[in-house]
């Protein structure tokens, strides 16, 4: 595959932690965060996803999620970055208690961000812990990064 002049090839692991802005009431907001690993080079994506909400029933969904990375560059528009995800529980199995049933996917999402993975737009599904499968289409940004460390000692 041949690049474009003037075009760089992709490399390397990114991390990514993403969070959605919900449009609702505070108390009743659903809220996407994602915590991934984006192998550009290969174009794939591993990580988890936690949907939650501010009421008595706080956690509504938790999925190990994996896919594929996209990078869509059009001309008369800002190069996009898409993540296609699909989730499972992330389910902890004992040791020696043999192999589990299969599991339903519980997650899928569709995430387009800008280059650095830092803004952009979801839309995803997920199931509840009712087995409900719900809806959402809300805006991802990426909190900033604050360094905790300590300063040295001169």
């Amino acid at each position: 595959m041949a690049i474009a002049d003037g075009m760089q090839p992709i490399s390397g692991l990114v991390t990514v932690n993403l969070f959605s802005e919900s449009e609702g009431c505070a108390s009743e907001a659903i809220e996407l965060e994602l915590s991934l690993l984006i192998d550009v080079s290969n174009g794939r994506v591993s990580g988890f996803a936690q949907v939650t909400q501010a009421t008595s029933m706080p956690i509504l969904c938790i999925s190990h999620v994996s896919g594929v990375v996209i990078h869509r560059n059009q001309a008369d528009q800002e190069s996009k970055v898409r993540l296609d995800l699909v989730g499972y529980p992330a389910i902890s199995w004992p040791n020696a208690k043999g192999i589990p049933d299969a599991f339903s996917r519980n997650f899928n999402a569709s995430v387009v961000l800008d280059e650095e993975f830092t803004n952009g737009e979801v839309v995803y599904h997920y199931k509840t812990n009712s087995g409900a499968l719900m809806e959402e289409r809300q805006k991802m940004y990426q909190e900033a990064i604050v360094d905790h460390s300590l300063p040295m000692a001169a």
